[in-house]
């Protein structure tokens, strides 16, 4: 609304969504001069060649059948005029406005700066086009887009606008448009709050996967990990893990959910992320996709951390494996020391059964010989002591073979020996291959060949005197097969021991202490069951390199179950 100056104003105020029209033959005989004049202004004095022809009452009838409503005020902002539009905006009948001052809209909240602002505008003959908030006859408040134009007096050519200077104003009613921007903004706020303070990384990324939104946790995890942008980096992880599905969600705008992946920070720290991918698309606000569907493709990446739960996991997995080892290196080095005093055995076995045999000769088969008699009983004595032994072994597990990755088996290993690591004070130097073909094999003995070949290379370090304790561990592959190298930098093999350090109960220590004796034979055994060889280095000097290999596993293979 417009209030009222000290100074002379003629005001014409336009109002968009009134009610229905009402008469107004009264306020039309005050200004149907008015109407004739400005019509008459406004068409006369086109050019002549301009082809148009329009009736005097053309100009009238604009205003009154308008959905813009229109009032028109004295120098002293007293209402002369409004039109149907008017009424069925403010609620007011014409015979309630005419000669009313124009502040009868005004609502109290609207601030005094925004009238001064209007009317220093106008003064200096420009036009002004704010919002205001106006008042109702009824009360109620609406919010009004008004647009004032100064109109100066004589500004016809026929001197009728002596009266003074006078203000074309147009307003509609944009209360709607108003609480639909309010509530757009508050939404817009509400999500950004969440989104702020939420937990979980949330990134918008376009079409080409440059982020163009994103959230402090993500800002913050992304300046964690190493590489370039890490938007990039999940979808290039998520891409090479899921493959074939990956293409078909990107290509179908399909979701994933709840997609794990792993990361190393740059302190060296394991963090696991769940991460969830949509697509949505966004219209274009162009003026040229109004008729269209012209639309944006964006992607919302939510990554939510769950590095504590799978360290839980991770810990649980570990415990389990080290029970489960520790039983399958149990029964299996009571099947190597069974085995390894059935073989011990078995040579004075064969000796008593030789002497037998020939006492029997001398005596030619006499019945009665006291030494025939105790050989005899000794043979059957150790015989039946062998027979005992062999009964007693374990039997072999049956365990599933498949295809098996040994950079993640040698990764099992060392979280489990990493206490023991710790204790002795052994630097790990774990150099895995980039890429690893997989062998095929069965996982869990595999583990318990390198924790035997972690754990003898620990044990030659712990020795008296070893200042340096290092432990190397590669992976790689040479032609169609697979190694792996333990190396360390304890004291090493004597060359004609290389070979007697496999055989059962063979200790190059000297103590009790010092260890069974079976942990070499064991990961020769394992070896060897899965066609592969163990050997000792020879041209390695600084201590003792043991390297395993596998024939690797081809794709034509279909193992039952197992690792992959």
């Amino acid at each position: 609304m417009i209030m009222r100056r000290a100074h002379a104003s003629f005001i014409v105020c336009f109002v968009v969504f009134g009610t229905t029209l009402a008469a107004l033959a009264c306020q039309l005989r005050h200004i149907n001069e008015i109407f004739m004049t400005a019509s008459a202004s406004s068409f006369s004095g086109l050019p002549p060649d301009h082809g148009v022809s329009l009736p005097a009452g053309v100009f009238r009838d604009v205003v009154e059948q308008s959905a813009i409503a229109i009032s028109l005020t004295d120098a002293d902002a007293n209402i002369l005029y409004v039109n149907p539009a008017f009424c069925r905006i403010t609620g007011y009948g014409p015979d309630e406005v005419i000669w009313q001052s124009h502040s009868i809209l005004s609502y109290k909240s609207t601030p005094k700066a925004v009238y001064q602002e209007m009317w220093q505008a106008l003064e200096h003959g420009q036009v002004w086009s704010g919002r205001l908030l106006n008042r109702r006859r009824d009360g109620s408040p609406y919010v009004a887009e008004l647009t004032v134009t100064p109109l100066h007096p004589g500004a016809s050519g026929d001197g009728r606008g002596a009266g003074g200077v006078r203000y074309l104003g147009m307003h509609r009613d944009v209360t709607g448009e108003h609480r639909l921007s309010q509530q757009l903004d508050n939404h817009q706020q509400l999500i950004e709050s969440v989104i702020s303070v939420a937990p979980v990384a949330v990134a918008l990324l376009d079409a080409s996967g440059k982020v163009v939104l994103d959230n402090p946790a993500y800002r913050a995890f992304a300046a964690e990990i190493q590489g370039g942008e890490f938007a990039e980096m999940v979808l290039a992880m998520l891409r090479e893990g899921l493959g074939e599905i990956f293409r078909q969600a990107f290509v179908r705008r399909h979701s994933l959910i709840n997609q794990e992946l792993r990361f190393e920070t740059r302190g060296g720290d394991v963090r696991w992320y769940s991460c969830s991918v949509s697509w949505f698309e966004e219209r274009r606000t162009s003026p040229d996709a109004f008729y269209s569907e012209c639309c944006s493709d964006y992607i919302l990446l939510v990554m939510h951390d769950i590095s504590a739960a799978r360290r839980q996991q991770e810990a649980l997995r570990l415990a389990a494996m080290r029970v489960m080892l520790s039983e399958g290196e149990l029964d299996q080095s009571l099947r190597e020391a069974l085995a390894g005093a059935a073989f011990q055995l078995q040579g004075p076995v064969n000796l008593i059964a030789a002497a037998a045999s020939l006492q029997r000769r001398r005596t030619k088969g006499a019945e009665g010989d006291a030494l025939t008699v105790a050989l005899a009983e000794a043979l059957r004595a150790g015989e039946q002591a062998i027979a005992t032994l062999q009964a007693a072994m374990p039997p072999e597990p049956e365990e599933p073979s498949g295809r098996v990755n040994l950079n993640e088996v040698l990764h099992d290993v060392l979280m489990l020996e990493t206490s023991a690591f710790l204790a002795a004070g052994i630097v790990v130097d774990w150099k895995p291959a980039m890429v690893l073909p997989p062998v095929q094999g069965n996982p869990i003995a595999l583990r318990t060949l390198f924790r035997q070949l972690v754990t003898n290379a620990v044990e030659a370090m712990n020795g008296r005197g070893r200042v340096e304790r290092n432990l190397m561990l590669t992976t790689g592959c040479h032609g169609d097969h697979v190694y792996v190298s333990v190396a360390d930098s304890g004291p090493g093999v004597p060359e004609e021991l290389r070979l007697k350090v496999f055989e059962p109960f063979f200790s190059t220590k000297h103590t009790r202490a010092a260890g069974r004796g079976v942990g070499l034979s064991l990961a020769q055994e394992i070896v060897s069951r899965h066609r592969g060889m163990l050997e000792i280095d020879p041209g390695y000097t600084n201590g003792c390199r043991m390297v395993a290999s596998f024939p690797a596993s081809s794709l034509s293979e279909s193992p039952e179950g197992g690792e992959a």
